[in-house]
């Protein structure tokens, strides 16, 4: 036996006994720590952040079938894995008792504040989702065009 193979053996993980399933693979950390969930995220927030979860996803799909710019994928996944996480963390972690300074500061109260910046987002990824759609919108027109014109009655040479 060679040296990797001992080095290999030493530091690989037990094998199951037989008869028994492997372990399911732990489910992955909500990004910073975060639950989306959590009590302290007032329902309407909730209902935004789930929205934009899944318009993520959705410009995420529509994303990997064009040719986009690294700059739009880049914001898409910085939405994601930071920007959102942290707003959602950082409202969590202001002691109830201590919101009304924020209300105090700004005449706005921290549920509204975290709802306004999560239309804000909200409103950004459909922009980005609506210039995504315009290249099919448009490839679509110049498809429906062409056939229009070649198999038309007229002349197809014209």
């Amino acid at each position: 036996m060679g040296l990797f193979d001992s080095l290999r053996k030493m530091f690989a993980a037990p094998e199951p006994e037989a008869g028994t399933a492997p372990a399911p693979p732990a489910p992955p950390a909500p990004p910073h720590g975060v639950d989306y969930d959590d009590d302290r995220v007032p329902a309407p927030a909730r209902k935004k952040i789930e929205a934009i979860l899944a318009a993520l996803e959705e410009v995420g799909a529509m994303m990997d079938r064009e040719q986009v710019q690294a700059v739009s994928r880049t914001e898409i996944e910085l939405m994601r894995d930071e920007h959102l996480p942290k707003l959602v963390k950082s409202y969590i972690d202001i002691p109830p008792a201590h919101r009304a300074e924020i209300f105090r500061k700004t005449g706005k109260s921290a549920s509204f504040i975290l709802e306004e910046s999560l239309d804000t987002m909200k409103g950004r990824i459909d922009e980005i989702a609506r210039n995504l759609a315009q290249h099919d919108l448009d490839a679509f027109s110049s498809n429906a065009a062409f056939i229009s014109r070649r198999y038309s009655d007229g002349d197809p040479f014209r």
